[in-house]
Protein backbone atom coordinates (compact mmCIF):
# COMPACT_ATOMS: atom_id res chain seq x y z
CA UNK A 1 0.00 0.00 0.00
CA UNK A 2 1.56 3.22 -0.92
CA UNK A 3 1.98 5.58 1.74
CA UNK A 4 0.38 9.02 1.94
CA UNK A 5 2.48 12.12 1.28
CA UNK A 6 1.52 13.54 4.27
CA UNK A 7 2.98 10.42 6.14
CA UNK A 8 5.89 11.17 4.37
CA UNK A 9 6.56 14.81 5.33
CA UNK A 10 4.95 14.11 8.66
CA UNK A 11 8.15 11.41 8.92
CA UNK A 12 10.74 13.62 7.24
CA UNK A 13 9.39 16.83 10.07
CA UNK A 14 10.04 14.39 12.67
CA UNK A 15 13.91 13.13 11.01
CA UNK A 16 14.82 16.90 10.20
CA UNK A 17 13.85 17.57 14.45
CA UNK A 18 16.08 14.54 15.70
CA UNK A 19 18.51 15.81 13.15
CA UNK A 20 18.61 19.48 14.60
CA UNK A 21 18.05 18.04 18.45
CA UNK A 22 21.68 15.74 17.48
CA UNK A 23 23.35 19.01 16.17
CA UNK A 24 22.42 20.89 19.00
CA UNK A 25 24.10 17.95 21.34
CA UNK A 26 27.35 17.63 19.00
CA UNK A 27 27.76 21.57 19.45
CA UNK A 28 28.01 21.65 22.75
CA UNK A 29 30.47 18.82 22.70
CA UNK A 30 32.80 21.08 20.32
CA UNK A 31 31.91 20.05 16.86
CA UNK A 32 32.80 21.69 14.01
CA UNK A 33 30.22 23.44 11.97
CA UNK A 34 31.04 20.92 8.86
CA UNK A 35 30.24 17.88 11.20
CA UNK A 36 27.19 19.99 11.87
CA UNK A 37 26.23 20.57 8.64
CA UNK A 38 26.54 16.58 7.45
CA UNK A 39 23.39 15.34 9.50
CA UNK A 40 20.55 14.94 7.56
CA UNK A 41 16.94 14.03 8.36
CA UNK A 42 14.76 12.49 5.93
CA UNK A 43 11.97 10.01 5.50
CA UNK A 44 12.91 6.32 4.04
CA UNK A 45 10.89 5.19 1.20
CA UNK A 46 8.59 3.20 3.43
CA UNK A 47 8.30 6.14 5.87
CA UNK A 48 10.53 5.78 8.52
CA UNK A 49 12.56 8.43 10.42
CA UNK A 50 15.45 8.26 10.03
CA UNK A 51 18.79 10.85 10.64
CA UNK A 52 22.00 10.02 8.35
CA UNK A 53 25.07 11.10 10.66
CA UNK A 54 27.93 9.96 7.79
CA UNK A 55 31.37 10.13 9.62
CA UNK A 56 31.56 11.96 13.13
CA UNK A 57 35.46 13.21 14.23
CA UNK A 58 36.82 10.19 16.69
CA UNK A 59 37.18 13.30 19.27
CA UNK A 60 33.66 13.89 18.94
CA UNK A 61 32.36 10.22 19.11
CA UNK A 62 33.75 9.79 22.42
CA UNK A 63 32.66 12.76 23.74
CA UNK A 64 28.92 12.08 23.11
CA UNK A 65 29.41 8.61 23.78
CA UNK A 66 30.91 9.47 27.38
CA UNK A 67 28.15 11.58 27.71
CA UNK A 68 25.52 8.81 27.12
CA UNK A 69 27.39 6.51 29.58
CA UNK A 70 26.75 9.27 32.55
CA UNK A 71 23.29 9.69 31.34
CA UNK A 72 22.44 6.07 31.66
CA UNK A 73 24.29 5.63 35.06
CA UNK A 74 22.29 7.84 36.52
Amino acid sequence: MPMEMQEWRDSNATAEAAATALREVLKQLGASPRTLNSLRGTASHKGDALVHVGHLPAAIAERLAEHVRLAVAR
